[in-house]
């Protein structure tokens, strides 16, 4: 065998990527779960909340993501032991990450304006929402903090 395909045979395995489809980078910067992502093709960043028990949007960012918002009956309360209504988002299309879509549950807006300018001033990303616990399990999301990584299961 030729000596110089012999090389190429053992150095371009040694330089494709060892990560497996379907991951995406975790921003943690902020000490905060951030990934890149779609909101009815539009692209955005998400802050990744395992303390969330919903999925929420900014309704502030609506017009541009093409989704409206109804009242609800749901309260939620916060750390601030503040309990307040909650908007449950429609027309919500798609929410991908890394190309995958994770939608499924009922999905909620809420102004957002403070958690969005904080995570700016940090980490220079505006998100457009919390994907919250039910999403994280019910789409089999794998948040691997060690390595930044947010897999698909």
């Amino acid at each position: 065998m030729n000596a110089k395909l012999l090389l190429i045979i053992l150095i371009v395995p040694g330089c494709l990527s060892t990560h497996s489809p379907g991951y995406s980078e975790i921003d943690t910067s902020c000490d905060l779960c951030i990934v890149s992502g779609e909101l009815n093709g539009k692209r955005t960043y998400f802050l990744i909340d395992t303390g969330a028990g919903i999925t929420t949007l900014d309704l502030n960012q609506s017009k541009f993501f093409g989704f409206t918002y109804i009242l609800s009956d749901l309260q939620v309360g916060g750390f601030t032991n503040t309990v307040g209504s909650i908007k449950e988002a429609r027309g919500i299309d798609s929410i991908k990450i890394n190309g995958i879509k994770i939608a499924g549950d009922l999905i909620y807006a809420e102004n957002m304006t403070n958690l969005v300018k904080f995570i700016e001033r940090c980490s220079h990303k505006t998100i457009s929402g919390i994907i919250g616990v039910p999403m994280i399990k019910g789409q089999g999301l794998i948040i691997d903090l060690v390595n930044n990584k947010l897999y698909k299961h």
